[in-house]
């Protein structure tokens, strides 16, 4: 499976690396030098006017200054290639524990509204001239619920490049190769853009055995076979026993049976000692996976001053698993031939060597379109979407046996049920189907701007209008029953929000208070299965003074279950690895997955306190935030098999006549509250680096020497046409910065960065009431709901940057906390404890056109090399039980099947 994947990524890789040195590309040198224009600018709308800031280009609407601003040098430190890495590398300041879990951050582009994340998130981070990082609040102005964070991408007025970038890695513990090849090409000219990206992706599969996973979960399976007594754990025929000395419940089948009928004597040697086999690898805990992407932006001014953006996507995956061998419980009658046994006994063994599989397959296409346009005062946006997706899941998950097990009461002599079983008694697969087909659509409108002028200000709004529709078509085959679920929703919604300026320091209202202002905010969602569900909130900012920031909200609001959630097709998965808290043993289990249509909307109370500090201008900036959440009626994913959440959902769960867990059904579930609150807390700091003289005279003396050449080549090229050289030669003139067009390491973008950020989340309450009348589950303390313990009381996040003279190096790393979950009563391991885990990232990259040595290389204007390593240190998971033993569950392999892995990627724009 593994070459497999590898392959397809260097068929790709060759296709992108041809195209990226294909003769007819053409390269926009003037672009390029207004690139560097402009990179070496601060934002000219940033200037001091009477002491106070003027707004800046592309800046969001309202009063409420960013938390965190990166411009151009800040950005290229970090040395990321788009949009979707920047923000992957700022997620510890986009963080928000405002939302329901998960949330990313919503994204503006110029200070405008998008259509989605699709639009922007392929742009190459050397368009982009500055990046505000601000509070959940700015939301409600713009239509959004204040339950994540927002970041404000402005690009600049200008840029031209195709870029060409090749990526592969591979785990130093051997296996989980992968491959990347993308093609972007992005021209901006103002409110003109166009954008389209070819992304191709291949990770391979990791097996158990790649991992040395210890793949035993107590069944008694194997591939020559274990007899055992029926019922299970009684005695298997008393002569055996006798022979033995003692009762014999299990016996390994001989290797000598696959050939002859056994004696009795034979199975001896094996008495109370089944056979094992090892499976890992037929195994997999990553799957084999494939996902190509194409994805293009069309924006331009339309109707005279209408902004007018159209995306379209095309997404298609596919990933294969392997699921272990196919085991079968056959009844091994006393009168067949083959049978040693006075009595019937039972007998297990895998099928053949052929595993059993789970294979997924998606495409999802998206249309979104964006409209926008300022009427007076007033900032009108216009968004829509439009998604089709299409998912198929194909399950193997064993063989009918109907025939073998005939054959076998039958007698026949043909067939031995401890050798080789005749492939036509076996030839039947179980396969299990299911197909989901969705379609949504969504219109909103939304408009912003002063209502009414005020003494400290003018009282400004927002209000949204929308409609959203969504149809999902759900089919499943499974053990030959056909089930099927038709939804629909639709939602009309609106939303209200008002900014209500108190004093204000600048029109000189109680300006000793500083800047206070008020918001109030609420919505509502009429769906269509769901009814009515309403949403308020308020809240307040307030800045004191310079460098001083504090936000006061408040918010509730309900949600409904996705319709994913209530009607996905149910999906059968066997051999799911499961920790049994119950019995404190590891076993594998048939997972039912899929809809639960019994789910209910949820009700959600958010409280926040927010403080900013910028003590020293813009260099460190200090951010505190509390958040107190209560949701009732929570919507959550089915919990770890422990006796609490078995006691509250005994349905969910299959135990044979012994206690053996045999099936979860794994839907989701309401629980009956979840609270939490947290304090998150930490600083960034920032510091500019001088470039080196000597790489500033390189840089002058190339740029000169490249100006001169092209002169003269124009020259020449126009007596060659006999036009003379009058009127070709001014190359460079009259563009920005004059002759070398060179502004040197103190404008803008030019100088190198140290930058350092540190944050740290202490999770002061994390609790779940299941049920009512059921205790309440403290995560923080004992008890647990999800496969990676309880919730860590502590976790710290750290980035380390620094990048000058083309050379870059960025560290990140985390830790958390330990956790314990407490054993069921009478589990013989006793508690779990999760040790605490620290992690370590390291990227370094080199800026081949920076190097003084390659400043008259073509080949290195615009080409990066980077060397990335993720998880440095190789930090894994470790759980030990009361005994000091790692449950099978919880071996590191399956909590990080990666561990340490080792990127390197070579990229090269052409202007």
């Amino acid at each position: 499976m593994r070459s497999r994947g590898v392959s397809e990524t260097g068929l790709a890789a060759l296709i992108v690396a041809l195209c990226m040195s294909a003769p007819a590309v053409a390269q926009d040198r003037a672009d390029a030098e207004q690139l560097q224009d402009e990179a070496d600018y601060e934002d000219p709308n940033s200037i001091l006017v009477n002491g106070e800031t003027q707004r800046q280009r592309g800046a969001v609407v309202g009063d409420i200054a960013p938390i965190q601003q990166y411009n151009s040098g800040d950005i290229r430190a970090l040395g990321v290639s788009s949009v979707a890495e920047l923000l992957e590398e700022l997620a510890p300041q986009t963080r928000s524990g405002q939302g329901r879990g998960g949330e990313q951050p919503v994204t503006l582009l110029n200070g405008r509204r998008i259509s989605g994340f699709r639009e922007i998130r392929d742009i190459p981070s050397e368009a982009i001239e500055r990046v505000d990082i601000l509070p959940e609040e700015v939301a409600l102005k713009y239509g959004y619920s204040a339950a994540q964070r927002v970041v404000n991408i402005v690009l600049r007025r200008r840029f031209r490049a195709i870029t060409g970038e090749l990526e592969g890695g591979i785990a130093t513990r051997g296996g989980g190769e992968s491959g990347e090849a993308e093609l972007t090409f992005l021209r901006i000219r103002r409110d003109q853009r166009i954008n389209l990206n070819i992304e191709y992706q291949a990770d391979a599969a990791i097996t158990e055995a790649e991992r040395n996973l210890i793949s035993r979960s107590g069944r008694a399976f194997d591939t020559a076979g274990n007899v055992t007594g029926i019922p299970s754990g009684a005695e298997i025929d008393p002569a055996l026993s006798a022979l033995a000395g003692g009762p014999v419940t299990v016996a390994g089948v001989p290797a000598s049976a696959a050939g002859s009928a056994p004696m009795l004597a034979d199975f001896l040697g094996t008495a109370n000692r089944a056979n094992s086999t090892d499976i890992g690898r037929y195994r997999t805990i990553r799957p084999e996976s494939r996902t190509l992407d194409v994805n293009g932006v069309y924006a331009r001014t339309i109707l005279g001053n209408v902004s007018a953006t159209l995306n379209a996507t095309l997404n298609a995956t596919d990933s294969d698993s392997l699921r272990g061998l196919p085991g079968a419980s056959l009844r091994l009658p006393a009168a067949n031939p083959y049978s040693p046994f006075g009595s019937d006994a039972t007998l297990l063994r895998y099928l053949g060597d052929d595993p059993l599989t789970q294979g997924t397959n998606g495409v999802t296409g998206h249309l979104g379109l964006t409209l926008d346009k300022d009427l007076a005062k007033w900032r009108m946006s216009l968004t829509g979407n439009f998604d089709h997706s299409v998912t198929r899941t194909r399950t193997v998950r064993g063989y009918d046996v109907g025939a073998l097990q005939a054959a076998i009461d039958a007698g026949d002599l043909s067939v031995n049920p401890f050798g080789t079983i005749p492939g036509a008694l076996i030839d039947d697969r179980l396969i299990d189907r299911a197909r989901a087909k969705s379609d949504s659509g969504d219109l909103q409108l939304v408009a912003n701007g002063p209502v009414a002028e005020l003494p400290a200000g003018p009282l400004s709004a927002s209000f949204k209008a929308g409609l959203s529709a969504l149809g999902l078509d759900a089919t499943s085959s499974r053990s030959g029953i056909e089930t099927s679920s038709d939804l629909s929703r639709t939602d009309i919604n609106g939303r209200a929000s008002f900014d209500l300026p108190l004093t204000s320091r600048k029109n000189d209202i109680l300006a000793a208070i500083g800047d206070l202002s008020l918001n109030l905010n609420a919505a509502f969602d009429r769906y269509s299965d769901f009814g009515a569900l309403g949403s308020y909130g308020y809240g307040a900012n307030w800045k004191p003074r310079a460098g001083i920031g504090l936000i006061f909200s408040m918010a509730q609001d309900r949600n409904p279950p996705s319709v994913q959630q209530l009607g996905n097709p149910a999906v059968l998965t066997p051999d799911v690895r499961t920790f049994d808290y119950v019995r404190g043993v590891t076993v594998d289990i048939t997972q039912l997955g899929g809809g639960n249509p019994g789910l209910a909307a949820d009700r959600r109370r958010v409280m926040k306190l927010g403080l900013t500090l910028k003590p020293f201008e813009e260099d460190v900036t200090l951010t505190a935030n509390y958040v107190n959440s209560r949701i009732r009626n929570a919507i959550a994913t089915f919990p770890e098999a422990t006796s609490a959440i078995e006691a509250a959902f005994p349905d969910r769960f299959t135990r044979d006549a012994d206690g053996n867990l045999l099936r979860i059904d794994a839907r989701s579930i309401n629980f009956a509250r979840q609270d939490s609150s947290e304090l998150r807390w930490g600083f960034t700091f920032t510091k500019r680096l001088k470039t080196a003289q000597t790489v500033i005279d390189a840089m002058r003396n190339s740029a000169t020497a490249r100006r001169i050449a092209e002169q003269r080549a124009a020259a020449m090229a126009a007596r060659e046409a006999g036009q003379g050289a009058s009127g070709q030669g001014g190359g460079g003139s009259g563009r920005p910065g004059g002759p070398g067009r060179f502004r040197g390491p103190g404008a803008g973008g030019q100088g190198g960065r140290l930058q350092l950020s540190v944050f740290h989340t202490w999770h002061l309450k994390d609790e779940v009431l299941i049920r009512r009348g059921l205790p309440v589950l403290d995560l923080l303390n004992g008890d647990v709901i999800g496969s990676g313990g309880g919730t860590s009381r502590h976790e710290l996040e750290a980035q380390l940057t620094y990048s000058n003279n083309g050379l870059g190096a960025r560290i990140t790393g985390s830790w958390r906390s330990g956790t314990s979950v407490d054993g069921g009563v009478g589990s013989p391991t006793g508690d779990l404890r999760f040790s605490p885990l620290a992690r370590a990232n390291a990227r370094l990259f080199v800026n081949l056109a920076q190097i003084p040595a390659l400043f008259d290389s073509g080949w290195a204007r615009g080409a990066r090399v980077s060397f990335r390593i993720d998880n440095l240190f190789d930090a894994r998971p470790k759980v030990r039980d009361a005994t000091g033993a790692t449950p099978l569950r919880y071996q590191a392999g399956y909590l990080d099947p990666l561990g340490r892995v080792i990127r390197i990627e070579f990229r090269k724009l052409i202007f």
